[in-house]
């Protein structure tokens, strides 16, 4: 911005280092915010770098919840906590932040760094497409109570706002014929928003559809023709398994 530098994410504390030395050689101005896209640690390590040059750090409020609750060293703590919105405003910039509810975890956020027509977001969607197979097939950490609204809410936002382009935070690698790896592009249309959200109703009702016939949850994932999935980039079958057996672990309990 014309008054300062707004970061995300620093994902660990050598990381960190490296995006401060990479920022200097952009600007001389100094970092005043960090925002947490969530409560992840594989994200969010490493802001110290950043607090101590005198930034304020921000979350969604239950970030600051789950992290003082379960602390790692590498970690530091929010400064500035928020509930539904927040404009993080610098100069002629802001980074405008987002919170629909429990989704990847208790407090996932989607940003938009205006003036640009892109919306960031960190785990609920690894663009360029939204049919993969998730990195951790359990999704241990996803909440199928509220996600799939969180998802709906999220589209809604992208049609008021006419962005048509969204941006993750994983870097995506695609094996190429000889071995070696290719990296996919980091931003996608926000179609591929919808793809993902249309992934998990389609598990979920495969899921459902089993348990309504009276199959025992434990038995649902061997139940299921899973080649409905086979057109998942990165489609394994063991993990799709794997990742049913979740969902019906959750209409078991309802959690």
């Amino acid at each position: 911005t014309t008054d300062g530098v707004i970061v995300t994410d620093p994902i660990d504390a050598n990381a960190a280092a490296r995006m401060r030395e990479e920022i200097a050689e952009l600007t001389d101005q100094p970092v005043k915010y960090v925002v947490y896209s969530h409560d992840h640690w594989d994200h969010i390590m490493g802001a110290q770098v950043f607090r101590d040059e005198g930034a304020k750090i921000i979350a969604q409020q239950k970030c600051l919840v789950n992290l003082a609750a379960n602390p790692h060293p590498d970690i530091a703590l929010p400064d500035i906590t928020f509930e539904q919105t927040y404009e993080v405003r610098l100069g002629d910039k802001s980074l405008d932040l987002y919170y629909f509810g429990p989704s990847d975890g208790d407090c996932n956020i989607v940003m938009i760094p205006r003036p640009y027509k892109v919306l960031f977001n960190v785990d609920l969607l690894n663009p360029p497409a939204g049919r993969y197979m998730p990195f951790q097939p359990m999704l241990v950490d996803f909440r199928w109570a509220t996600g799939i609204d969180v998802y709906k809410k999220i589209e809604a936002l992208l049609e008021e706002e006419g962005i048509d382009s969204v941006l993750g935070g994983h870097l995506v690698m695609a094996p190429n014929e000889d071995g070696t790896f290719r990296e996919f592009p980091l931003t996608g249309p926000a179609s591929a928003l919808t793809e993902r959200r249309q992934l998990w109703e389609q598990a979920m009702k495969a899921v459902k559809d089993e348990i309504d016939k009276g199959v025992p949850a434990f038995q649902v994932a061997q139940k299921i023709d899973v080649s409905q999935f086979s057109d998942m980039r990165g489609f394994d079958e063991a993990k799709m398994r794997l990742l049913l057996d979740r969902i019906a672990a959750y209409y078991a309990v309802g959690h």
